[in-house]
């Protein structure tokens, strides 16, 4: 299952193709993904929750159509006209202020490296409360059009960016094979401590910013990975 760091043929990809693909993603994604991580650094609140997942909606181009259609971040303002947001801050909000709680008492040498540093009990109980977290996410996630996937990802990485992942649907169905979140989590987590292990390096080295979560590392790379 190591497929997003590693070669077909099993080596690790080198730290100077890592570093290349962050330098050409997006131009509009290190920018946001960069406030998102930013923003909810040292707490989370309602208020950070609501700009932190419009402003990554708008920026995933998520906001077209679907649920979370017109939804708008301008100038830190954010526009909620169906109350979409509200509905996930609802569902999840206290859990996800708890969860930022207990990743911020962690005894991790950098915030970025959260996941891969913390001890494996506390990684379980992290990857258990996502899962749960984005189980109850799909139920105001999904429409007639959508499972919902997609979007409970990435409010979860808008808000918990040091743990979680966003997913796009190409990833679910042809990259990961699974529905199961907390098992692509805990796989990140698997490949993230091989890939260093095999190089001797540091993931977050790889970015130019000093600034990306190791998720959002990873995304970018299971990006270029889509089948």
């Amino acid at each position: 299952s190591m497929k997003i760091l590693f070669e077909k043929s099993g080596n690790p990809l080198s730290s100077t193709a890592i570093k290349n693909e962050i330098d050409h993603f997006g131009k509009s994604y290190a920018p946001t993904v960069h406030d998102v991580i930013r923003r909810s650094k040292s707490r989370l609140t309602k208020d950070i929750f609501f700009k932190n997942v419009a402003q990554l909606m708008v920026n995933f181009k998520m906001t077209r159509r679907g649920l979370f259609k017109g939804i708008k971040y301008l100038g830190d303002t954010v526009e909620d006209p169906n109350d979409q947001i509200d509905a996930c801050w609802s569902i999840i909000g206290r859990d996800a202020i708890r969860l930022r709680k207990f990743l911020s008492q962690q005894n991790v040498s950098h915030r970025n490296r959260t996941l891969v540093e913390i001890p494996a009990s506390a990684r379980d109980e992290v990857i258990l409360d996502l899962w749960m977290m984005f189980k109850r996410l799909l139920s105001v996630c999904m429409s007639d059009w959508s499972y919902g996937l997609v979007a409970a990802s990435k409010v979860l990485f808008a808000v918990l960016p040091e743990v979680a992942q966003p997913i796009d649907n190409a990833q679910w169905k042809r990259l990961f094979k699974t529905v199961d979140y907390g098992e692509i989590i805990s796989r990140m987590a698997d490949e993230i401590v091989a890939w260093e292990k095999c190089t001797g390096q540091p993931l977050d080295a790889c970015d130019p910013s000093d600034e990306f979560t190791l998720p959002a590392i990873y995304n970018v790379m299971a990006m270029k990975a889509r089948p």
